[in-house]
């Protein structure tokens, strides 16, 4: 049986792997792909979390790769080039196979576990999430016309689930990550919605949102745990400002 489960990993990458190649050089009804790929990807998951559905711990370590492979395969349908896709689908592959590896050895061979590996792995694919979701969510209502409080409340869901569950792995107290995770998702919210008045192009807005979204969590982690201090705060606010800079003075405006 624990070889079963060590190969959950390999699997996860030949389905979504053949998934994306198939997206890439076939017509071939791309959503019933990308849906059965997501599906088969999730179960496979759930059944190396032992389908312990009545922890927030299952439901945060089956959420954080199936929202990342979802989300990136909403930006698929907005990206243009071929190597811009192939990228994308490299990344995604690369942080699905560690992702799973991390969760079997931290579920079932705890010994070799890491500490802290699935935190700060975990970490950067919310991120990468939260850009994805921007840049899908940018797109539809720019191409599409999606109603603006659609898109809003969709993104305070995700917003939320994401900020919870980056501050649950990061073994912040429940009462203190609820406030943290409702005020975040509110405030990243709003910055969305604003955003879409400007403007910018998808990936302009989108990193707005990441970076903004990286501060955020960051900050709050580590107020959360009691580790804020005025040389973390400044090193945040420094890394802001540079990369806003870097984002408006490199970006194309509309």
């Amino acid at each position: 049986m624990l070889v079963l489960y060590r190969l959950t990993s390999v699997v996860v990458v030949l389905v979504v792997g053949v998934a994306y190649v198939s997206l890439l050089f076939t017509s071939f009804l791309p959503v019933v792909l990308m849906v059965g790929s997501v599906l088969i990807v999730t179960f496979l998951l759930a059944r190396l979390l032992g389908w312990n559905v009545r922890t927030f711990e299952f439901w945060h370590l089956l959420s954080t790769p199936v929202l990342l492979l979802i989300s990136g395969y909403g930006l698929f349908f907005f990206l243009e080039q071929f190597y811009a896709k192939s990228i994308l689908g490299i990344v995604l592959l690369v942080l699905l196979a560690l992702f799973s590896e991390h969760i079997f050895s931290y579920i079932h061979l705890p010994a070799i576990y890491q500490p802290f590996s699935i935190e700060h792995l975990g970490q950067l694919m919310n991120i990468l999430t939260l850009f994805f979701l921007s840049v899908a969510g940018f797109g539809l209502r720019l191409f599409l016309q999606v109603p603006l409080w659609i898109l809003g409340v969709a993104f305070f869901v995700l917003s939320l689930l994401v900020i919870y569950g980056t501050l649950w792995a990061s073994k912040v107290e429940d009462q203190r990550a609820r406030p943290y995770a409702l005020v975040g998702a509110l405030l990243i919210t709003e910055l969305f919605i604003a955003i879409a008045f400007l403007p910018s192009g998808l990936y302009t807005s989108a990193a707005f949102m990441a970076l903004t979204s990286y501060v955020f969590l960051g900050l709050t982690r580590a107020n959360a745990l009691y580790r804020l201090t005025g040389t973390l705060l400044r090193r945040y606010v420094f890394i802001f400002i540079l990369l806003t800079a870097t984002i408006i003075f490199t970006a194309q405006w509309l």
